[in-house]
């Protein structure tokens, strides 16, 4: 019984050790495969990194791109306000100066355009044309 007793006990020491070596290797090769995952993973963060910071890049260059619109637009409407009021003066000045010509010529209580036409027709027919009224001359 003795021979037997060892046989049993070398076969049980065989199993074992068997059931340790696929458990170690099973161990080792889910190891190499998470390894291996994990680098996949390192390196697609890296490219997401990447493409983050180029992200960040395009978005800061929209951001001065924006910037340099909006100063350009507001030096646009500064210089279109300026033109304006310019405009407004001469326009101003214009009127002033219509307004002395008017103060200034003697005829001025004849007219009753700012052409001028219907002081024109009023002289004319003041002249004695036996005609009659004329129309406007152009």
């Amino acid at each position: 019984m003795d021979a037997q007793l060892w046989i049993w006990i070398v076969v049980a020491i065989v199993i074992i050790a068997v059931i340790v070596a696929v458990v170690v290797y099973g161990r080792r090769a889910k190891n190499a495969a998470n390894r291996k995952r994990a680098a996949d993973l390192r390196e697609k963060a890296r490219a997401d990194a990447l493409g983050a910071h180029e992200r960040n890049a395009e978005a800061a260059r929209a951001a001065a791109d924006a910037a340099r619109a909006e100063s350009e637009a507001e030096r646009l409407h500064k210089e279109a306000m300026d033109k304006q009021r310019a405009a407004e003066r001469a326009n101003e000045v214009s009127q002033d100066r219509l307004r002395r010509a008017e103060e200034l010529d003697p005829d001025a209580g004849n007219r009753s355009d700012q052409t001028g036409a219907e002081g024109r027709r009023d002289r004319d027919d003041d002249q004695g044309d036996e005609e009659g009224p004329r129309s406007p001359r152009p």
